[in-house]
């Protein structure tokens, strides 16, 4: 199974390949909304690591320390090697699916979308208590609601 950063390894050679700027923050909510799309659409986990709600919203502490020494600036792509990300065929293209669909926005769009009223985020987040885990379970039935929202939208006649 892939793990968050394998998944952002293959979204960071996709922002190379499209010569689109990457932030830790984007890099992260791409990663996550791709996890939340895997577990409501495929019912499969695109990787393992662990999901908490942090007062800036969801986050991957295995990603958050590989990319914080970034910060707020756009994760240089130079750095991005052609090497296998370790992702299967279709990891690899769910995650270009992911990226085709929400590659275009900025950290702070994505940030919001993983921000709303009843999202998982908004569900478990305390303020000031930290290490709160979103379960996936939560992530699946936000995200499979999501995609039956969308079934029925692109369903009903006008």
């Amino acid at each position: 199974m892939a793990t968050a950063i394998s998944v952002a390894d293959q979204f960071l050679k996709l922002a190379k390949k499209n010569n689109t700027p990457m932030t830790p923050l984007k890099l992260m909510k791409l990663v996550y909304i791709a996890h939340g799309w895997s577990l409501g659409v495929r019912d499969v986990d695109l990787f393992t690591d662990k999901i908490e709600a942090w007062k800036f919203g969801p986050v991957i502490p295995a990603l958050y320390h590989a990319t914080k020494k970034f910060g707020r600036s756009i994760i240089p792509l130079d750095l991005v090697t052609d090497a296998p990300s370790g992702l299967t065929e279709d990891e690899k293209k769910f995650v270009e699916d992911v990226y085709s669909k929400y590659g275009s926005l900025t950290g702070v769009s994505l940030s919001n979308l993983t921000h709303q009223s009843g999202t998982p985020w908004d569900t478990v987040y305390v303020e000031g208590v930290f290490n709160i885990e979103i379960p996936d379970s939560l992530i699946k039935q936000h995200y499979k609601a999501k995609a039956n929202e969308k079934q029925i939208r692109t369903t009903t006649p006008a």
